[in-house]
């Protein structure tokens, strides 16, 4: 049982805590799908990588990763030359001339927007409809949370037989279509019934977002938390988990459980911006963001999405951690690391590490304690080196499935 204070003092009446079961997938990028039914079918096998995990005496919670619901604009026939490009920036050309009249339709309907945003436009039914419909699926047949994301508009559906025949998939019955210029990079939520609980658009782009994609950043003050039977939920895309102001936002909110989908769109084991190891920065987040500045904040599940889309590289390693009033035990961590602490201030993290993904290798500190940190570093950098497109082992990101229960 756990007491609770009111704002004046008072103690309320004690609620039972119960516990939740936890589950984050890292999948690797899938680009190879040419119709609809093969996207869908890869979602159904991301989210049955997680069942053997799932339980029924307790609420199930399933976090994807952050650009699950991108390859989904390449499906179809007209997709098929950008299916086979070799670069991120050659397949969004390729799709936006096999799309063309639409692209141009939306470039019409809102004058200024850049030929990137207009072909995230054209493409919000294949983006969304599939996507959605077959994760409310998913989350039903498992009866289980899903968090996932895709990018997309703010959409309406539309039964009009001339709009499914401009926008949609020839024979669908509806079509999703766009009521705004504005494209997100947007988490869906589903309850284990299959309802979508909410929708939550992020707030802090990277350069790429905004570059590449012209992505439309979220407004803080719209970012809900969303209530369920798995803990109240504070959906934070990627970069928002790293952010003060947006954990200072989830925290006022009464938040429970930082919800992390991810996709780190560079090598994991190499220098980052900001950081001479990407892993030590990322306890910015997965630990940063269940410290005691951000009171009631419990939990962070992060799932971190691997591969290549094309050209571009994903890798990471998916993590649950917990608040906690010590600082956590030596292992586990990520790979490369030493100790926990704010790689921005310094400051020494408390918490606890639940649950961490294993990388592609091992961390040769395991099995050489004595090895100098420089040295772990620079042999775990020239594994990683070689999973880049072109090298001996392109491609080969590890897919993982951690899990931890959660009582709240």
């Amino acid at each position: 049982m756990t007491w609770s204070n009111m704002p004046s003092g008072e103690r309320v009446a004690p609620t039972p805590t119960y516990r939740v079961r936890a589950v984050a997938v890292g999948n690797r990028f899938d680009v190879a799908a040419a119709t609809e039914e093969n996207f869908v079918a890869e979602l159904a096998r991301v989210v049955g990588l997680a069942a053997p995990y799932l339980v029924s005496d307790r609420p199930n919670l399933l976090v994807l990763g952050e650009l699950l619901g991108l390859p989904g604009a390449l499906v179809g026939r007209r997709g098929g030359l950008a299916r086979r490009a070799t670069t991120a920036r050659g397949a969004l050309t390729l799709l936006a001339l096999a799309y063309l009249p639409r692209v141009l339709h939306y470039r019409r309907r809102w004058p200024g927007v850049s030929l990137a945003r207009a072909l995230l436009l054209a493409r919000t039914d294949a983006l969304y409809r599939s996507f959605a419909a077959a994760l409310a699926r998913q989350a039903a047949l498992h009866a289980t949370h899903v968090v996932a994301t895709t990018l997309a508009p703010r959409v309406r559906r539309s039964l009009d037989p001339a709009d499914i025949a401009r926008f949609g998939r020839p024979g669908a019955g509806e079509v999703y279509l766009p009521t705004g210029p504005e494209v997100y990079n947007a988490a869906l939520v589903f309850g284990p019934d299959g309802t979508q609980l909410g929708r939550v658009d992020k707030v802090f782009l990277t350069a790429d977002e905004r570059r590449l994609l012209d992505l439309t950043p979220g407004r803080l003050e719209d970012v809900p938390v969303i209530a369920t039977a798995a803990g109240r939920l504070g959906v934070a895309i990627s970069l928002d988990a790293f952010t003060p102001a947006y954990l200072r936002h989830l925290a006022a909110h009464g938040a429970e459980i930082v919800v992390q989908p991810d996709a780190n769109d560079q090598l994991w084991t190499a220098p980052s911006q900001t950081c001479d190891w990407q892993p030590q920065e990322w306890l910015n987040a997965v630990l940063g963001s269940v410290q005691p500045a951000y009171p009631g904040l419990r939990y962070n599940v992060c799932a971190m999405q691997t591969g290549l889309f094309f050209d571009r590289v994903f890798d990471g390693q998916s993590s649950i951690t917990a608040a906690a009033d010590a600082p956590p035990d030596p292992a586990p961590n990520f790979v490369g690391n030493d100790g926990f602490y704010d790689t921005r201030t310094g400051e020494l993290f408390l918490g606890r590490m639940l649950a961490v993904a294993p990388w592609v290798a091992n961390d040769p500190g395991i099995a050489h304690p004595r090895l100098e940190l420089a040295e772990r570093r620079a042999q775990l950098a020239a594994v990683g080196s070689q999973l880049l497109p072109g090298r001996k082992r392109a491609g080969a990101f590890r897919e993982s499935v951690i899990w931890a229960n959660l009582d709240l």
